[in-house]
């Protein structure tokens, strides 16, 4: 009896025992699978802290670059000569041209930075712009094609306004019907692109067009302030003829506008636009800068030009030539006034003025 009870008492000990392990294992078990989650939720937290972090980054730098849009340069107001803008849309009596013909690269271009079409345009050595590549030449402006020009049966002829004597004593006998605009300087280039935006019903474009020059126009005189101004006289013509140029011409127009001072009008005070060249104007007004825009070879115009000075005897006292500031302007630039060029054409006297 006693032998089974001691058999009995080892069984339940042992039974105890075996719960005792269970209960043991289960609550280590229990408390990695609480760590893997409390790992778990970390990793959820950092996740989402990261991906909090990065939204907020995001944002902040949206922000930014808004900020930074906001701080550009404001598109400088344009404005033109409005009593001019006018006058030049009177010589349209209100009609807005549905055949018109181009005798001038510059105003080609103008018509071509608002879309608009052409009928015909000049015969000119000169880059043309590509929408016009198929369309008629009708010779140049000094010897227009009357002929040709007549077939195309235009319901106006646009030419610049500073040959109008000799275009109209040529197109008039014929009764072709014509209009001038002027496109000597830059603020005239400006003018005849409001008229045209106007007559054409394109305002806005043109608006934009000049608003996107005066932008790039903006940041390039700024970059000149506060420079010492130079003296500058401008040469025009070739081996046979020099002219010089005023303030109100093309490269006269974009030096005026960098501070440079044109000898022609504030040494010599003449107000024509182009001046009888003689040796004692030059060596008189001894501007810091001689430039020139020269037809045909500019080497060899610009040749002659120290010969002549040489000759003269004014070779030692003028400051250009002792400077090494006597050189000869790339005509594709500054021979034709062009609003579409005029950036680039800014930046390359800016840097033969003030050495930049």
């Amino acid at each position: 009896m006693r032998n089974r009870l001691w058999k009995l008492s080892i069984l339940v000990l042992s039974l105890m025992l075996l719960a005792a392990c269970g209960n043991t294992t289960s609550s280590g078990s229990d408390e990695g699978t609480n760590q893997q989650v409390a790992a778990a939720n970390t990793d959820s937290g950092t996740e989402a802290g990261s991906e909090s972090g990065q939204e907020t980054n995001e944002a902040g730098t949206e922000e930014t670059e808004d900020a930074s849009r906001n701080e550009q340069v404001d598109i400088p107001e344009v404005t033109v000569d409005e009593e001019k803008v006018s006058e030049l849309l009177a010589q349209f009596s209100d009609k807005t041209p549905q055949t018109a013909v181009t005798l001038s690269v510059a105003i080609t271009e103008l018509y071509s930075a608002l879309d608009l079409a052409l009928a015909g345009v000049p015969t000119t050595q000169s880059q043309l712009p590509e929408a016009y590549a198929d369309v008629e030449r009708v010779g140049s402006s000094h010897q227009p094609d009357l002929e040709k020009i007549a077939s195309l049966q235009p319901d106006t002829i646009l030419a610049p306004a500073s040959i109008k004597d000799s275009i109209g004593k040529m197109v008039e006998p014929a009764k072709l019907p014509a209009a001038y605009l002027p496109v000597d300087s830059l603020d005239e280039l400006k003018a005849s692109t409001v008229a045209l935006g106007r007559l054409y019903g394109k305002e806005e474009q043109a608006q934009s067009v000049l608003q996107s020059f005066a932008k790039e126009e903006a940041e390039i005189l700024k970059s000149v302030e506060g420079k010492a101004a130079p003296t500058v006289m401008f040469l025009f013509g070739s081996t046979e003829y020099l002219m010089l140029m005023n303030e109100d011409t093309f490269a006269g127009s974009l030096a005026k506008n960098l501070g440079a001072s044109n000898v022609v009008a504030d040494t010599l005070k003449s107000s024509e636009t182009y001046v009888p060249f003689n040796m004692e104007s030059v060596v008189q007004a001894n501007p810091d800068v001689i430039l020139l825009v020269a037809h045909g070879d500019a080497n060899a115009v610009a040749k002659k030009f120290e010969e002549d000075v040489k000759k003269n005897g004014a070779w030692e006292k003028l400051k250009a030539f002792q400077n090494g500031k006597m050189q000869p302007l790339d005509y594709n630039l500054f021979g034709i006034a062009s609003l579409t060029k005029a950036p680039e054409a800014y930046k390359s006297l800016a840097s033969i003025l003030y050495g930049e």
